[in-house]
């Protein structure tokens, strides 16, 4: 039998980069049980697998009908739980890698207003503890990171006052740090609190620009495909899913980053915007509530392709 040297002349003596690397190569949204309660703008675990995903809060419309509900999925259907938000409200952010472990922050509990009240969930019990350094609102789904080490960045003070802020939690307090560069509301965020991912949104108008922080500070991503606000992500800093939202109008489809572009995959099946998404994976997620007033709930599945690469030295 014939050694690659033999027939090449050299002997590889190492590789610059895991030869395996998998992306994905498309996927597929299925219908799922639908949520208990139909409503949108709810805070999510935006980073939680969808064997354990929760979403919070949120607007039964039409009015200001803000709610305190909370309901958690367990990867088949979803289930109300008897835990409450103590605080109403719409638009909030929330962070969290499980449904037992989760913070909602932000929102606004009343037409127009927005408040810094956070609230930690520990599986059955929500408490407050300390609020956002600025109140806002408009930060819906949710941010980055885990309940003990989370971020939330956006958002906006008041009506047309659409934020740049960016704060941390560190389990016990939340801490301002350097604002994003261009000030959004209504964004995808994605990621853990030192690699993240905030895409989208509305500044002066509806926009597509993608951040991406390193722990320190903000730096400009390659532009999302389709311009949008309203929409809903999850994943990791180097793959991860952003999906649905407004521009208008009213936008179906879903896009995959790798860490460096943006590639178009499969639409929704029911068009929305103002929904929940959570999943902690470009390869396994969730879409959820939204407007026009729904509970439907689709999964996401993607197949990948395994990109062979190899460096001689």
């Amino acid at each position: 039998m014939a050694t690659y040297s033999t027939v090449k002349g050299f002997t590889i003596q190492s590789l610059a980069t895991d030869p395996f690397t998998s992306t994905v190569a498309a996927g597929t949204w299925a219908a799922g049980n639908a949520m208990n309660t139909d409503r949108s703008a709810m805070g999510a675990s935006v980073m939680a697998p969808t064997s354990a995903s929760l979403a919070a809060g949120g607007n039964v419309t039409p009015g200001a009908n803000y709610q305190s509900v909370v309901e958690l999925y367990d990867g088949t259907s979803w289930t109300t739980s008897p835990a409450s938000l103590t605080t109403a409200r719409f638009s909030p952010g929330g962070v969290g890698t499980v449904n037992t472990a989760c913070i909602i922050a932000g929102g606004s509990p009343a037409p127009g207003s927005a408040t810094g009240i956070c609230e930690s969930f520990d599986g059955s019990t929500w408490t407050e503890v300390n609020n956002l350094t600025t109140a806002r609102k408009d930060l819906g789904p949710g941010g980055a990171g885990s309940a003990t080490a989370g971020l939330l960045s956006g958002g906006a003070t008041g009506p047309g006052a659409v934020s740049a802020l960016s704060e941390e939690w560190d389990g016990t307090s939340w801490s301002e740090e350097n604002d994003m560069n261009t000030a959004r509301e209504y964004t995808a965020q994605f990621g853990t609190s030192t690699a993240s991912i905030n895409a989208g949104g509305y500044s002066t108008g509806y926009v597509g620009i993608v951040e991406s922080w390193n722990g320190t500070s903000w730096s400009a991503a390659t532009a999302l495909n389709t311009v949008r606000d309203e929409l809903a992500g999850t994943g990791i800093a180097t793959g991860g899913l952003v999906f649905g939202g407004y521009a208008p109008p009213t936008i179906a489809n879903t896009e995959y980053y790798d860490g460096t572009s943006w590639t178009e995959v499969a639409d929704l099946a029911t068009v929305r915007y103002r929904q929940g998404g959570t999943g902690g994976s470009a390869t396994s997620a969730i879409s959820f509530g939204g407007l026009a007033k729904t509970g439907a709930t689709e999964v996401w599945t993607a197949t990948t392709n395994a990109i062979k690469t190899f460096t001689s030295s």
